[in-house]
């Protein structure tokens, strides 16, 4: 499986407290050499909101997501891995263009500290926050 890694921290305090970027980076390329993965890039933003939204183009505003959209339009890749989905948002309009643009590109993502997640599982208050 062709995987890319997704990392970000919004606050100093959150680089201290075990989200550090690096923390994250080991991790990922841990876990994907577990799995088995092909960890094919790792994207990051530091210092950026989970919750940073343009919300006049409905777009996530951050230049290492936006990037890793850029790479996904280009390349064959199964999965995003990610330490914890919270570290590609933190409020529910991001959620919703997150999986927008990963569902665009057949993209599922692999949540470390989350294995069951995937964002085409049926979450009946996902209904309802995106219905």
């Amino acid at each position: 499986m062709n995987v890319i890694g997704y990392i970000r921290v919004s606050t100093q305090g959150q680089a201290r407290d075990g989200y550090s970027l690096a923390y994250q980076e080991d991790e990922i390329k841990a876990y994907c050499q577990a799995q088995g993965y092909t960890l094919l890039r790792l994207f990051k933003d530091g210092g950026i909101s989970g919750a940073k939204v343009d919300e006049e183009a409905l777009e996530v505003d951050r230049i290492g997501f936006q990037e890793m959209l850029e790479y996904l339009a280009n390349h064959e890749v199964d999965y995003v891995v990610t330490l914890n989905t919270s570290r590609l948002w933190r409020s529910d309009i991001v959620k919703v263009l997150v999986h927008r643009e990963l569902k665009k590109y057949g993209v599922d993502i692999r949540s470390i500290e989350q294995p069951q997640y995937s964002i085409h599982k049926k979450d009946p208050s996902d209904f309802i926050i995106n219905g």
